[in-house]
């Protein structure tokens, strides 16, 4: 099936008409009030077909979210993004991975069903050029800083850094 460009209008939602929004049939999207989407960033709402059945996805982002320019959003599963969190620029946020079993060409890989998806709470600033992997929970109140690769769960209330992410220090 072909992506088909969402061309929708959210209410009391900014959302640069550069910015790309791709939703697939059986998909879910859903902005808070307030959310603002920066140019160039492109969502893609994509199912995996992990169980034999129709597959969906969801995108749920929350009240007064802020996603920056040239970012890339994949979802698979479902993704959630909490009220007040402020994405940078140039992040990237990977809702599954392929797998890489042996004597398969990568491309024809089914994706993983271990991780899937991810959750980022509320009050979350996640810096330019971070990564988010599948499966991933940032907790509340934390910031990501910038270039940093979150591959595990994250507490709240700490600040992160590096490749892989690691706890630098509490913000309580």
């Amino acid at each position: 099936m072909v992506l088909e460009q969402t061309a929708a209008r959210f209410d009391n939602c900014r959302i640069d008409p550069r910015a790309l929004i791709r939703l697939r049939k059986n998909c879910r999207l859903q902005f808070g009030r307030h959310v603002t989407i920066g140019a160039y960033t492109v969502i893609t709402i994509w199912p995996e077909d992990i169980s034999g059945h129709v597959p969906t996805a969801a995108l749920e982002v929350g009240d007064y979210t802020y996603i920056g320019e040239l970012n890339n959003i994949r979802v698979a599963g479902v993704t959630r993004i909490g009220n007040k969190c402020l994405i940078s620029q140039g992040v990237s946020i990977i809702g599954s991975n392929h797998s890489f079993d042996p004597g398969i060409p990568i491309i024809d890989q089914l994706s993983r069903t271990d991780k899937v998806g991810v959750t980022i709470e509320d009050d979350v600033w996640i810096g330019a050029n971070s990564t988010v992997l599948p499966g991933v929970t940032i907790g509340s109140g934390s910031i990501v800083a910038s270039g940093s690769v979150v591959t595990r769960d994250i507490p709240s209330n700490v600040i992160v850094a590096g490749v892989p992410a690691r706890v630098l220090k509490d913000r309580k």
